[in-house]
C-alpha cells in the first residue's frame, strides 16, 4: 500500500509518501497491530520545508518533486493522509484543497489526522511509555492542546486552553511534554496507514480545517465565510 501524506499545519511543513505499509486487519482508525510506529514504514521518502507560510504556487511543485523522484504517479496512491489541524491558516487551507481535489478526482480514500495526534506519534519513542501532552500555540493567550497514553490512546480530545493555565495543567501530571515541536508528514503516513473507516465523497466535500485560533473576520459582516471559524472546544 502506498500512502501519502500531507502536514502544511505548522512551521516545518512536509509531504511524505510511504510504501510497503499495511492496513490494518480489523477495526478502527487507532486499532493497528502493534500500534504500528514510525518504524514500521521503513520505505518513506519525506520531504520538509521550512517557513511560517507556504505560497499556493509551490505546493504543486513540492508534490511533483516528491513523487518523481520516487518513480511514482498520483495514480499510484493507493491512500491520501492530511493533517487537519490544529494548526496554521494558510497551510491548512492550501493543502486541504489539493488533498480533497486528488481524492475527489482519482477516487483515493481520504483519512483527516489532528496534528496533535501525529505529534504525539513522531514524539511517541521518546515518551518510554509515559503519557504524552501535546501543545501547540493558539495565539491570543491560548494553546491547542490534546492528552494521550504511552500507546497512543486519547486521554482528552483537542482543545483550546489558556496559556497562562497550562502550567498548573502540566505540573500535576507525569508526561512528555510535546511544546510546540517540529511536525512531520512521515507521522500522518503511519496515521493514515491505521484507517478502517474512510470518507464518502459528500464528506470528503463537506471537509473543513481546525485553525488554531480564530480569524480576525468580522463573521457577522461576511456571513458566507463562518464556515472559516476553528472547531477545537475550549477548556475551563
Amino acid at each position: 500500500m502506498i500512502i501519502l501524506g500531507f502536514n502544511f499545519a505548522t512551521e516545518n511543513s512536509g509531504l511524505a509518501v510511504s510504501m510497503g505499509a499495511e492496513p490494518p486487519v480489523k477495526g478502527s482508525q487507532h486499532e493497528a497491530p502493534e500500534g504500528l510506529p514510525l518504524s514500521a514504514l521503513p520505505q518513506t521518502a519525506e520531504k520538509i520545508y521550512h517557513g511560517q507560510t507556504i505560497k499556493a504556487e509551490f505546493l504543486p511543485g513540492y508534490l511533483d518533486e516528491l513523487l518523481q523522484e520516487n518513480k511514482l504517479t498520483l495514480r499510484d496512491i493507493d491512500r491520501l493522509g492530511i493533517a487537519i489541524g490544529p494548526g496554521a491558516f494558510t497551510g491548512l487551507r492550501l493543502s486541504l484543497v489539493t488533498a480533497k481535489t486528488i481524492a475527489l478526482a482519482l477516487n483515493i480514500p481520504l483519512v483527516p489526522v489532528s496534528t496533535l495526534e501525529a505529534l504525539a506519534l513522531q514524539y511517541q519513542a521518546e515518551a518510554a511509555g509515559r503519557r504524552i501532552r501535546v501543545l501547540m500555540t493558539a495565539c491570543r493567550g491560548e494553546s491547542a492542546t490534546a492528552l494521550f497514553d504511552g500507546n497512543l490512546q486519547r486521554l482528552e480530545p483537542d482543545h483550546v486552553l489558556k496559556t497562562a493555565d497550562i502550567p498548573g495543567v502540566i505540573a500535576a501530571e507525569e508526561t512528555l511534554l510535546v511544546d510546540n515541536r517540529p511536525a512531520d508528514a512521515r507521522s500522518i503516513c503511519a496515521l493514515a496507514a491505521r484507517a478502517g473507516h474512510f470518507l464518502s465523497r459528500a464528506e470528503i466535500l463537506k471537509l473543513t480545517p481546525v485553525y488554531s485560533h480564530e480569524s480576525r473576520v468580522n463573521y457577522s459582516a461576511k456571513p458566507e465565510l463562518r464556515h472559516l471559524k476553528i472547531g477545537l472546544g475550549r477548556g475551563g
